[in-house]
């Protein structure tokens, strides 16, 4: 098949991108070519082309319509514009790989995605929105608490200052994040108990890939910060090892998160347990990173049986099987 590849820039980023995601352009490299040669070996045609601003008028100026659209973009700029390149293809009526505008929408605005999850009997945790820092905050805050962009992934924002011990000091953590990543910032309560994430594939039929949790070393970092990603210092295991009850009640709350922000053929949902040892959820991944050989969702896929090249070719008909079943 003739599939386009839409990636995000990775070179003469902005500072800001460099400062925020300084890893973000290398994996970006690497996955493009990563997956453009594993397409290609399944036997399909692939032709790169960069989101940008005339993003649709590319495609169009192509010799043949596309059979299918691989998209990797996690926007023009920034995180924020991630929905807008979903949007602006699915304008070309071609099956596109991920989720469509909708949940793109829903997902980049964590606080109405925990809304969404928490009327669907997802657990998530305590949390509040702040626009300008200068809010009354909830007096039912139980400290530590977590604070973190609303509109962003890969960590970005979440630093050691991210995890607040006292109330008295959360409202100048608030501020400094609000200045520095210019936009509304979420404060959850942190919950102290394991990490884990889950992938999921599929549309109307789900399938759970194998568990993988996060080892957080006692006297080390106890949450995933920018910097601990970037530098590799949490290990981890897949797959988990759970009690079957608590397997099942991950696996279940996984399927209905998936769900309920209507995800379509691959999605990554990211949980930590609280004090009393039951899951929550406190991140839904809906264009999970496809570096080989490093970023979770392949790991887990490879885990649950799928090589490399056989999860891009799965999400392809994925993608394929959505258009032909509405």
């Amino acid at each position: 098949m003739d599939i386009v590849l839409v990636y995000n820039q990775y070179e003469n980023l902005e500072e800001s991108a460099q400062i925020f995601n300084p890893h973000g352009a290398e994996q970006m490299r690497e996955t493009v070519w990563a997956v453009a040669m594993g397409l290609k070996s399944m036997g399909h045609r692939v032709t790169k082309i960069e989101a940008t601003n005339v993003l649709l008028e590319k495609i169009e100026a192509l010799k043949a319509k596309p059979d299918v659209i691989f998209n990797l973009s996690a926007g023009i700029t920034n995180k924020r514009s991630q929905a807008n390149i979903v949007g602006m293809l699915e304008m070309l009526d071609v099956p596109i790989v991920g989720s469509g505008l909708a949940t793109q929408v829903l997902s980049l605005h964590k606080k109405i995605a925990k809304i969404l999850l928490q009327d669907a009997g997802v657990r998530t945790a305590k949390s509040q929105l702040f626009s300008t820092g200068e809010e009354e905050i909830r007096e039912d805050f139980e400290f530590p608490v977590i604070v973190k962009p609303e509109h962003e992934g890969s960590s970005v924002g979440i630093t050691e200052s991210s995890k607040v011990l006292q109330r008295n000091n959360l409202r100048k953590i608030i501020q400094e994040k609000i200045k520095t990543y210019n936009q509304m910032i979420l404060v959850e309560e942190f919950l102290p108990g394991r990490e884990f994430t889950v992938g999921i594939l599929g549309n109307d039929v789900l399938e759970v890939l194998p568990i993988k949790e996060y080892i957080f070393e006692d006297g080390g970092v106890d949450f995933l910060t920018i910097k601990a990603k970037a530098d590799d210092v949490v290990s981890f295991q897949v797959p988990a090892e759970l009690s079957k009850e608590l397997e099942e009640e991950i696996v279940d709350m996984a399927k209905r998160a998936f769900l309920a922000l209507r995800c379509r053929q691959f999605a990554r949902i990211d949980f930590r347990l609280d004090h009393k040892g039951q899951p929550h959820v406190i991140e839904l991944n809906t264009l999970p990173g496809l570096q080989k050989g490093y970023s979770d969702f392949p790991i887990l896929a490879e885990m649950g049986g799928y090589s490399y090249e056989a999860l891009l070719d799965k999400l392809v008909t994925l993608a394929l099987e959505r258009r032909n079943t509405g």
